[in-house]
């Protein structure tokens, strides 16, 4: 007795079906084009719609000349800082320099250590991998001297602004922004 029909059931109606959910969305039916089927669904519903804007300044036929002066990340693919009018743009195009031979020379390092170990795994003419790790060191020497390189392009780049500092200090005191330069205090704590 485990179906209806067996427990003494009547339908009085034709019997219920489960009908497979349709797979495609809602429709609006015959509403029109502007009504949202799921807030009329819901009992509607807050959605405020958001909006973007994209202006475009173009001066002279070049894009984007209105962006900041001395380089920056706006700047068409232009280094920051590479027009060298200011102590600033020598800064910031050390800082460029340096941040991205970081990225280099860590990339270069990974690159070095992957193709050492793939090359470790391919066999001689022979068939034998007698040899393959040496064979393997003296081909990915030559990505660990770019990665040294890039390293070595960090430690210049960070040495160039340090340099300049340290050349032009009394040019970079005149020119200045105008504050006072404070007192130094004396070697001797005594008076």
């Amino acid at each position: 007795m485990s179906t209806p029909a067996d427990q003494g059931w009547t339908w009085a109606g034709p019997q219920p079906s489960t009908t497979p959910r349709p797979r495609t969305a809602p429709t609006n039916g015959n509403r029109p084009a502007s009504v949202d089927n799921s807030k009329t669904r819901t009992g509607g519903g807050f959605n405020p719609s958001i909006g973007l804007a994209v202006n475009k300044t173009v001066v002279n036929g070049k894009a984007g000349a209105s962006a900041a002066p001395g380089g920056g990340a706006g700047t068409g693919g232009k280094v920051p800082g590479s027009d060298f009018m200011s102590n600033e743009d020598i800064r910031a195009f050390c800082e460029y320099l340096r941040k991205e031979s970081r990225n280099r020379a860590t990339e270069r390092a990974m690159d070095a250590d992957h193709l050492e170990a793939v090359l470790r795994t391919i066999p001689d003419g022979g068939g034998s991998l007698h040899g393959a790790r040496a064979r393997a060191r003296r081909v990915s020497r030559w990505l660990k001297k770019v990665a040294a390189a890039e390293k070595n392009i960090q430690k210049y780049s960070a040495m160039i602004y340090g340099t300049f500092e340290r050349e032009y200090e009394s040019d970079l005191r005149k020119v200045g922004k105008g504050r006072t330069q404070q007192p130094r205090p004396t070697k001797f704590g005594w008076r």
